[in-house]
């Protein structure tokens, strides 16, 4: 049996904090380390063209844009279309198009200068009035044209995104892991041939899992109101925004962790089902094929999608 080793590499990329584990015959040592640093040069350019906390953005020039064509780069637009499919899925729950309610919320700069904000009575928050539907787009020309007033966040699968695309990146290798935030790819085994073992966190105790996930294979994320939180307003607000509402989401699930064939799969589809709540959340994994989700309500009350296998 070849023994395999493990080379790592942790970085910081889209506010958060990144992990690339691969584990390969030491004759591969160098051709992992190489690979790595595509990867994390993959997150750069993600976070350089797909941030709308950075001015000079390709997604900032993109809002800036609204109302008249932009034509995007293969990246913004492969982002974008993503994005849009998420919407597609999810009938809207889903939906970048929340960039106004996020500000709306005080979510308005990069979390990590967002200071506790007092400014008088709460906000009006409504739906920002369109979604996706209203966004025109053409494959051939790559041209993006959002409505007037509009603009598009990226928040809720751009690490996701990122992840599946270091992960196909990876593939050559065989037996890899990427974790951005909590929005993990996989495959293989680890370096003593076991599954890839991954703990999910108590929404309620973070220093403790409250079980252990063995895969080989396939993507897990985890969406949860309890982190990236904020006061503004004299109110708390989190960044989980429901679109029919504009306000950050408060359905009684405060965590939801999917298991699906991709990131980007596996992020919306927990996103949605927090958004939904414990009842529809549930039935919106169980009618998606191939994924099985887990809720955690306020109260700590943990409901599993039928299929979850522990």
């Amino acid at each position: 049996m070849i023994r395999l080793v493990e080379v790592s590499r942790t970085f910081r990329a889209m506010n958060t904090r990144v992990e690339g584990v691969v584990c390969v015959p030491r004759r591969q040592k160098a051709s992992a380390e190489q690979a790595l640093d595509q990867i994390q040069g993959l997150f750069c350019e993600a976070e350089n063209k797909l941030s709308r906390f950075r001015p000079e953005s390709e997604l900032s020039l993109l809002n800036r844009s609204a109302g008249k064509a932009f034509k995007a780069s293969d990246l913004l637009y492969e982002a974008f279309t993503a994005a849009v499919n998420s919407s597609h899925l999810t009938g809207g729950i889903c939906d970048g198009t929340i960039l106004a309610c996020l500000k709306e919320a005080g979510y308005d700069r990069s979390f990590e200068t967002l200071d506790q904000r007092q400014m008088g009575p709460e906000g009006e928050y409504q739906p920002s009035g369109y979604d996706s539907r209203d966004i025109k787009f053409d494959q051939s020309t790559h041209t993006i044209t959002l409505p007037k007033g509009g603009g598009l966040d990226f928040g809720g699968i751009a690490k996701g995104w990122t992840a599946d695309r270091a992960g196909l990146y990876l593939e050559k290798l065989g037996n890899y892991a990427v974790n951005a935030g909590g929005d993990i790819v996989l495959h293989g085994t680890q370096s003593d041939g076991r599954p890839w073992r991954i703990g999910i966190a108590d929404p309620l105790d973070k220093e403790h899992n409250i079980l252990t996930l063995h895969l080989s294979g396939g993507a897990v994320c985890t969406s949860t109101i309890t982190q990236r939180r904020w006061l503004y307003n004299g109110v708390e607000h989190h960044h989980i925004i429901d679109p029919r509402s504009g306000r950050p989401a408060d359905s009684g699930v405060i965590s939801a962790t999917v298991i699906a064939e991709t990131a980007v799969r596996a992020e919306t589809i927990a996103k949605a089902s927090l958004i939904l709540g414990p009842e529809e959340g549930l039935q919106f994994i169980e009618k998606l094929g191939g994924a099985r989700g887990l809720l955690i309500l306020r109260d700590g009350k943990r409901l599993f999608s039928p299929n979850f296998d522990l």
